[in-house]
């Protein structure tokens, strides 16, 4: 499953990227994916592993560093760290995909961790963004690529 997982967040990480060149409003950040797209991606990404997979125990993870005023997600997957934005921050070169920790816990060592409704039901994006319709863009461009695989 983990695997499952990983090609999952992989695929997102390209919706994500082809939105933004489209400049379709997926959620708060994302006309500059990866910068300023984590709370977003990480939500939909978390809600999409939910919804697919209901034994794994899914959460997003805000982290705040106080002392610089900064907030970051990402998800954790049956404890494994999925961050598909941590390349906007200089130390990174690609996303986390399934990793055991993240190095970013002495940044933002402040954490709220959201559950359940709270993870996409609860959430509220404001302004232009309405996360059904990022919703129903990311699953149309996951069955068009689930019917790519299907044929090769």
């Amino acid at each position: 499953m983990k695997s499952e997982i990983d090609d999952l967040a992989r695929q997102l990480r390209l919706i994500y990227e082809q939105g933004s060149k489209e400049k379709f409003p997926l959620f708060m950040g994302s006309f500059q994916f990866p910068t300023a797209s984590c709370e977003g991606s990480s939500r939909v990404f978390a809600h999409i592993v939910s919804q697919r997979y209901p034994e794994s125990k899914v959460f997003v993870v805000e982290g705040y560093d106080h002392p610089n005023d900064e907030r970051h997600y990402w998800v954790l997957v049956d404890k494994l760290t999925y961050d598909l934005t941590c390349d906007q921050f200089d130390d990174f070169k690609r996303p986390i995909l399934g990793e055991s920790s993240t190095p970013f816990l002495s940044k933002f060592n402040v954490l709220d961790i959201l559950a359940g409704v709270d993870i996409f039901e609860n959430w509220d994006p404001a302004g232009r963004y309405d996360k059904l319709a990022t919703l129903e863009y990311v699953e149309h461009y996951l069955k068009i690529a689930c019917m790519s695989f299907k044929k090769n």
